[in-house]
């Protein structure tokens, strides 16, 4: 019961954010982009969430020791916020195929996550491209504990910087949790955590292919198609455990979430 609890406190935040209705770009909002200036804003990384049965244990305290493991995972291998990959590749996609530009420069990181309140922390830009990691996660599965999965949350805003006004909201989830080859924690974070390196990036690509289509009306091939390597990291790591080639990355499968 104690773990359930952890779980669902865990949870929660990124089931609600999921849970709000999207709203797609319109094509009059989309028009107005012509020969404006976006600003990508950005929030401070997330704490990684890494559930392992035995600080599950500690039921609700135990939440403070996983993301303290998750930081440390994430720290001593340089472990990329899947945001980085949304804004690198959706942004220029948006400003491409609407005429629009970005600001040079780095992206300004911001606390608010409210639209008029992102607004109100810049002074120039006509609209703000906000990108925000909710949560990321590894977890053990109730009725296996030696093998884990993993998921990210992300939540894109679109502003009108002088109005404050939300033009188009979207949360975008990914995980693998249903996947046939799941891996142990030790096959994670072997090799420099190079499989959860790949896991997470694999979400923010799929973040980036769902965001492009369901949120921007983006056609296809407005964003580069997902890297062979993050089509399905887990499928490939399990042939090379057996010996086997890796499975052909498809068209198909570059541009479907994992799950």
């Amino acid at each position: 019961m104690k773990k359930l609890i952890l779980i669902a406190a865990i949870a929660m935040p990124l089931m609600c954010e999921a849970a709000k209705k999207p709203v797609p770009l319109s094509p009059e909002a989309g028009a107005a982009l012509a020969g404006k200036t976006i600003v990508v804003t950005r929030h401070a990384k997330p704490g990684f969430v890494a559930m392992t049965a035995g600080k599950a244990g500690f039921a609700l305290l135990g939440a403070g020791l996983m993301i303290a493991a998750g930081n440390k995972i994430v720290g001593e291998n340089g472990i990329e916020d899947p945001a980085d990959i949304i804004e690198r590749e959706l942004a220029p996609a948006l400003v491409a195929h609407y005429g629009a530009k970005l600001k040079e420069g780095p992206s300004p990181v911001v606390k608010p996550t409210k639209a008029r309140e992102i607004a109100a922390t810049q002074a120039d830009g006509d609209y703000l491209l906000d990108v925000n990691s909710i949560g990321w996660s590894f977890a053990y599965y109730p009725t296996d504990w030696n093998n884990y999965w993993t998921g990210y949350t992300a939540h894109v805003q679109l502003i009108e910087r002088a109005s404050g006004k939300l033009l188009s909201d979207m949360a975008c989830g990914a995980n693998n949790q249903k996947h046939p080859s799941p891996p142990t924690r030790e096959q994670m974070l072997e090799n420099h955590a190079q499989l959860l390196k790949d896991a997470t990036a694999s979400h923010g690509w799929s973040c980036v292919h769902t965001l492009a289509k369901e949120q921007f009306l983006l056609p296809d091939g407005a964003v580069a198609a997902i890297p062979a390597e993050f089509v399905d990291p887990l499928a490939a790591y399990a042939a090379r455990s057996k010996g086997a080639p890796a499975p052909a990355a498809t068209p198909t499968a570059a541009a479907t979430p994992a799950n």
